[in-house]
């Protein structure tokens, strides 16, 4: 939801934006205050869902031209966000299964090109003027953690403040070795490691640091991101680890709704899994309610979709109207945001994709 406020945060994630009477701060908060707010006549209701566009970096969206006209496409659509997918190589032989297919096969093998993340993002943070940016997800141990918190931090404050953080640990191994990383088989300890040390560099004023894979001491990390006490942090994914992630650190929880392990594809599904990290939440003496509910609508939608005769239809997926209910139903769940992605080989079809999502799907859903 968007409002209108004299109510002044310091921190929150990127959900409903806030603004106070002298007009001089933006800040964003989750709804799960909105109806408290409302009725003590501290805000205004505007809207009441998030909406973001994943934009594959390849194809079509490898090159300038394609990005700028989806991401520019997806502004002028109102969209609050764009996410963008993280890989860097693609191995030719790939022997991980992907957790996301049925039959473990990851579909970008297919294609082999890819821009990289954080470089694409500032390309999209520089031909756009408000929609935020969300990393879906950035495999954290990737890069270095001083490195990425740098690169980081250098996109967050060249936006104005618009970068949200989706992390996970990964699910390619041989990615991972291309890339000379910490081995595959300890990535949660490392993403756990280098989230820490992304938030102690990005908040100390001497920032500090001795763990199993990160070392620092002594150092000057200037500029410090503009969003407090730092950029928003969503964990991705949807099993036990990722569920104490998100517990642990996470200011969001951005799973997808088509894991075949661990299935959150229907509202009835994600409410359990949200049950699930709200317990683990209160574990560790947090208030699950604090954590922003964010998902990733796993299939593409198509404009034409109800022509498509002897596909079965998959939540989240085929009319406008059908997908109209389908966010209602989420949004009574507490999804606060949803990010969708679009079908289409050309960019013509894309872009036609991305019109027909913004302008006959999404307005008035989810109120």
């Amino acid at each position: 939801m968007r409002f209108q406020s004299t109510y002044l945060l310091s921190y929150a994630a990127p959900r409903a934006h806030f603004k106070n009477v002298l007009g001089l701060f933006k800040v964003e908060q989750s709804t799960r205050h909105v109806a408290s707010l409302a009725m003590l006549g501290i805000c205004e209701e505007t809207s009441s869902m998030d909406f973001g566009l994943m934009i594959m970096a390849r194809g079509p969206g490898g090159r300038a031209p394609g990005l700028t006209a989806m991401a520019r496409a997806a502004e002028d659509g109102d969209l609050d966000m764009i996410a963008i997918n993280d890989h860097v190589v693609v191995p030719g032989d790939i022997n991980s299964a992907y957790p996301y297919s049925n039959n473990g096969v990851w579909p970008g093998a297919a294609v082999g090109e890819c821009l990289e993340m954080v470089t694409a993002g500032s390309f999209i943070a520089a031909t756009t003027k408000k929609i935020r940016l969300l990393s879906s997800v950035m495999v954290v141990p990737y890069r270095p953690a001083v490195l990425a918190a740098k690169m980081l931090a250098t996109l967050e404050v060249l936006s104005n403040g618009r970068l949200t953080i989706g992390c996970g640990a990964g699910w390619m191994k041989e990615e991972a070795d291309a890339l000379g990383v910490p081995p595959f088989n300890e990535r949660g300890k490392v993403t756990d490691e280098y989230i820490d040390a992304f938030k102690e560099l990005w908040t100390a004023k001497t920032p500090s640091m001795s763990g199993d894979y990160v070392r620092f001491d002594d150092v000057v990390f200037e500029p410090k991101p503009l969003q407090k006490p730092h950029p928003p942090i969503w964990i991705g994914g949807e099993g036990a680890a990722a569920t104490r992630r998100v517990a642990r650190v996470g200011d969001g929880w951005y799973p997808s709704n088509h894991n075949p392990a661990h299935l959150l594809n229907t509202p009835e599904l994600y409410a359990q899994g949200a049950a699930r990290l709200d317990a683990a939440a209160e574990k560790l003496g947090r208030n699950g309610a604090e954590i922003h509910r964010a998902y990733l609508a796993f299939y593409p939608v198509f404009k034409n979709a109800a022509d498509r005769a002897g596909v079965d239809r998959v939540c989240l997926t085929g009319s406008a109207a059908a997908i109209r209910d389908d966010i209602g139903a989420f949004a009574k769940e507490g999804v606060e945001t949803i990010v969708f992605s679009v079908g289409g080989m050309e960019l013509s079809e894309i872009l036609d994709n991305i019109a027909w999502l913004t302008g006959e799907v999404l307005p008035g859903a989810g109120n």
